[in-house]
């Protein structure tokens, strides 16, 4: 009995694997090829697994590029969400800033998600479990925005995801844009006040300088001094 045991987790632990490697295989073909020109060859090839491999543990291509989308992106919105865990307004909106500069168009993630949003129009279950977990995401952002004080916050959490995806395709396309300063307008899209946010950013000051003449080393008494202003 013992035995049979050790062969059944080896086997689940090979087919786990198996799984694993051909769920990489197809997003990585996805981002260099697209969505359609994924087929069960190449995916096989790539993964190192004969072609019906792919069928048996998926059943169908589409099926395999479903699965695959769906945990790439399942996880990088936890990502995100988790930039909001313990964080203020200010902090939790300058790291999702951070994140959104990293999208970049030749960025494999953003070409995941472009080419996953297409296939949405046509692939009814992808379109379902897309839009399912867009809503987590929103649900996870409302309950954050609740927790800062933010008045019909749900309502909020939509109109904040909509500009920042919105600024991820304006960023793509005119990279000025990553110069700017927007932790201020989203903060008053949130309806929050960043003039009583605690926050160095948001008030338009250098965020690495001390928050009183003393904590620069700088004398007090000079500290209306333009020296002191900078």
């Amino acid at each position: 009995m013992e035995e049979s045991a050790i062969m059944t987790t080896d086997s689940a632990a090979r087919g786990q694997q198996t799984r694993a490697s051909l769920l990489e295989a197809a997003v990585q073909l996805i981002v260099e090829e697209g969505w359609g020109a994924a087929t069960t060859r190449k995916m096989a090839e790539r993964a190192g697994v004969r072609p019906g491999v792919v069928h048996y543990h998926f059943g169908t291509v589409t099926n395999l590029l479903v699965e695959a989308a769906l945990d790439t992106i399942r996880r990088e919105l936890q990502r995100v969400v988790a930039l909001f865990d313990g964080h203020d307004a200010p902090t939790g909106l300058n790291d999702m800033l951070k994140v959104v500069g990293q999208y970049t168009a030749d960025d494999p993630l953003t070409v995941l998600m472009s080419e996953t949003l297409l296939a949405a129009t046509r692939v009814e279950r992808l379109r379902v479990e897309v839009s399912a977990l867009l809503r987590e995401y929103r649900a996870a952002t409302g309950q954050w925005l609740r927790a800062q004080g933010v008045e019909d916050a749900e309502a909020t959490a939509v109109v904040l995801s909509a500009a920042l995806d919105g600024l991820v395709l304006h960023r793509m396309l005119d990279p000025e844009l990553r110069a700017a300063s927007l932790t201020g307008p989203l903060l008053r899209m949130a309806g929050v006040d960043p003039m009583a946010a605690n926050s160095p950013e948001d008030a338009d000051v250098d965020p690495t300088a001390a928050n009183s003449p003393e904590d620069a080393g700088v004398d007090p008494t000079a500290a209306n001094s333009p020296v002191s202003a900078e």
